[in-house]
């Protein structure tokens, strides 16, 4: 057990060890036992000390502000002691040395000062700032260094009696030093008062700050008084207001109030994230409560990637210096959201073939339904042409004659070809409303070759490649139909041809026939008779065109 109260508290055992020995250097060197020597090894105790305090702070202290602003004071006191050594044991020239003596006070007012800034820090977050109108506190505290620095021209801080050297031994004091010396005090007092309230919200070990501050208190009331006492053992006040400082900021760090990165190790030995960190062998110095126990076989397999210990459990590794750092990682939410995920893909599978075969099906009903639909049309829009179909079609069974069989059969042909290629004309209409003169063209011309079976002499001229509307093309095939079979029995010739003009197509229909066929005229845009030949004349607009 006080082994154990020893290892936590050494560096506090260490430092309270190096003060006494500063304590006994002083002692002896004040009467008389090497007093140089004495005094170099307490300089050096304390620079030592202030030194080490700045590191520890750099490594413990999160905060960045508070590090920077502790760390500053660590180097102030280290630059008042090396001033204070130089003056002491090293210069013989009055001037430098009262120069010396002069710079004394750029720690002594930047001292107090910073501790007014780490006091008003304390407490705060990692990220906090003091507010920018605080740093206008600088401007009183350079201007009161200045006035000490400069003292020799117009001797307001320091007097010295005329005709004898100026030292610090025979100096008076001017109106402005007190007005130095008072801004120190309100600077310390301003720390020491915010870090006094600033203790009492703290919950662990808030005494510590309250009894280094009541003994700066009485240490300065007893000093004043020039106790030889005091003088002989703690020093010079500066010396020992700068040791307490640098220990209440010390109980500020004790207490809480200023945040560190310390006690992780016991932090990580009762955590429970299955972490352990090892050496370079693989040999575990530090593991959590529930760290697993892990062979090194294990372990050195991790260099390779990601371990899998068990179904539910992942075992991870990094390099870091001197070592590694294992842990584990619990994936059994994962596992069961892995596992709901492949029962989800074979339901949906599942319900994917129903859905794609559904899908089909309703194609294929679709695509009766389609067909069916446009037969249907078809059929409205040729039932005159197969109940002709029907009715030549009973004549050719009843007939007997070879010549009227014939005949009677191409004029089945003829019409069977027009409801053929009715079809098609619709059935592109279907899909667009655009078409070429070609694809009437096809038309007429299996109608024609049809017709020349019966004897009818047939010719076509059409152009190519002249698009036009779809209805407008069966509006021309229809009207040859009508016009052929009206005249079906009584037709000597048939001519059609067709002439591009900028924004129409005119096609002229000649049928030479004794049948009176002028009821269609109505269905043509112009219609003559003269010679026995009907002339009828159609106007179409072309695609995309205006009439």
């Amino acid at each position: 057990m006080q082994v154990k109260i020893i290892k936590s508290h050494k560096n506090i055992i260490l430092a309270s060890v190096l003060i006494v020995c500063a304590v006994i250097a002083r002692v002896l060197g004040n009467n008389g036992f090497h007093s140089v020597f004495c005094g170099l090894i307490r300089t050096l105790i304390y620079i030592g000390l202030y030194i080490g305090w700045g590191i520890s702070i750099s490594k413990r202290i999160m905060q960045a502000q508070v590090r920077r602003y502790m760390i500053s004071i660590s180097g102030l006191m280290v630059f008042w002691f090396i001033l204070r050594t130089t003056k002491y044991f090293f210069t013989y020239d009055p001037v430098v040395s009262r120069y010396l003596w002069y710079w004394y006070y750029f720690p002594m007012l930047f001292i107090p000062l910073l501790c007014v800034f780490v006091s008003m820090s304390l407490g705060k977050g990692e990220n906090f700032r003091l507010p920018k109108w605080i740093f206008l506190l600088y401007i009183p505290t350079v201007l009161c260094l200045l006035a000490v620095l400069t003292n020799d021209f117009h001797q307001f801080i320091f007097t010295f009696p005329q005709g004898e050297v100026w030292t610090d031994k025979n100096n008076g004091y001017s109106f402005l030093y007190y007005i130095v010396i008072g801004w120190e005090i309100i600077c310390a007092l301003t720390a020491f008062v915010i870090m006094i309230f600033k203790c009492r919200l703290s919950q662990r070990k808030k005494y510590l700050p309250f009894i280094l501050i009541f003994f700066i208190i009485v240490y300065g009331i007893i000093y004043s008084t020039g106790a030889q006492w005091l003088r002989l053992i703690g020093g010079d006040i500066t010396a020992a207001q700068c040791l307490m400082i640098t220990g209440i900021l010390e109980c500020c760090i004790q207490c809480g109030l200023i945040q560190t990165n310390s006690g992780y190790k016991s932090l990580f030995a009762v955590g429970t994230i299955g972490a352990q960190i090892t050496d370079t062998e693989y040999n575990t110095r530090y593991a959590s409560s529930n760290a697993p126990k892990l062979t090194k076989d294990v372990m050195q397999s991790t260099k390779n990637g990601t371990v899998k210990l068990d179904k539910n459990t992942l075992l991870k590794s990094s390099k870091i210096d001197g070592g590694y750092v294992l842990w584990q990682e619990d994936i059994t939410d994962i596992t069961a959201v892995l596992e709901r995920l492949e029962e989800n893909k074979e339901t949906i599978a599942q319900s994917n073939y129903l859905e794609q075969e559904n899908y089909k099906t309703k194609v294929k009903i679709n695509t009766i339904r389609e067909k069916n639909r446009l037969y249907d049309r078809l059929q409205a829009q040729s039932a005159h042409q197969i109940k002709l179909l029907d009715k030549l079609l009973k004549q050719y069974d009843e007939e007997t004659d070879p010549e009227i069989r014939r005949s009677l059969l191409a004029k089945t042909a003829v019409i069977g070809a027009y409801i053929k290629r009715r079809g098609n004309l619709m059935f592109i209409g279907e899909k667009s409303e655009i078409t070429d003169t070609a694809e009437l063209s096809a038309c007429l011309d299996e109608s024609f070759a049809n017709l020349e079976l019966m004897g009818v002499e047939c010719a076509i001229d059409i152009p190519n490649n002249n698009k036009i509307y779809v209805r407008d093309a069966i509006r021309v095939y229809d009207f040859f139909e009508t016009v052929t079979e009206a005249a079906i029995d009584d037709i000597s010739s048939v001519w059609l041809k067709a002439r591009s003009l900028a924004d129409t197509d005119i096609f002229n229909l000649e049928t030479e026939s004794n049948k009176d066929l002028s009821e269609f005229s109505a269905l043509a845009d112009s219609c003559i008779f003269e010679d026995g030949v009907w002339r009828f004349t159609l106007r179409i607009t072309k695609a995309g065109e205006q009439a």
